[in-house]
């Protein structure tokens, strides 16, 4: 079960000597998910990017979606790793990126270890009519094997429904 952390959290600031990136993520509560197998961070994020690259729609974002990540850092037995991945669309000013930081703290006598993970999603879509901007929820979950997953059906269905209410040119029209 996941618990939410308070602003005290260390993920919460940033550790001294941190690089500063536009890959920091800002939204969302830290969440913590115990695994009696802990992967390694950057394994960890490189899953979760390819999962977030694959829920942004293709039929949305015709320009591809761009990753970066920041360096891991590692410190005794705790790592700790940031990602984030945009797509966008050409013709349009429309984008959509998701923001992931992973911390883990591995036990000292086993393989066992705690991740703490805050992920959260943003679409913003230019008009005529001006800006709009939501907040797209991500959720993770530990897997079988000690990694994380991200619920990226939800959040491709949650990215379609923002879109979709918020730029006419993306509603449904009736079939001829």
């Amino acid at each position: 079960m996941a618990k939410t952390k308070s602003a005290k959290e260390p993920l919460r600031r940033a550790p001294a000597g941190a690089p500063s990136s536009s890959t920091t993520v800002s939204r969302g509560d830290v969440v913590e998910h115990r695994t009696p197998h802990a992967r390694p961070v950057g394994e960890v994020l490189e899953r979760l990017q390819a999962q977030a690259k694959d829920a942004m729609p293709d039929v949305f974002f015709d320009d591809g979606a761009t990753t970066e990540t920041t360096p891991l850092m590692k410190r005794m037995r705790a790592e700790v790793g940031t990602a984030r991945v945009t797509a966008k669309r050409r013709d349009s000013n429309l984008q959509a990126s998701v923001g992931i930081e992973v911390r883990c703290d591995r036990d000292e006598e086993s393989d066992a270890g705690q991740y703490k993970v805050r992920a959260g999603g943003h679409v913003t879509c230019e008009s005529k009519d001006g800006a709009v901007e939501a907040e797209i929820p991500v959720s993770t979950e530990v897997n079988d094997d000690g990694g994380l997953t991200l619920n990226s059906r939800e959040m491709r269905q949650d990215i379609a429904r923002t879109i979709r209410s918020t730029d006419d040119s993306f509603k449904r029209r009736p079939r001829q």
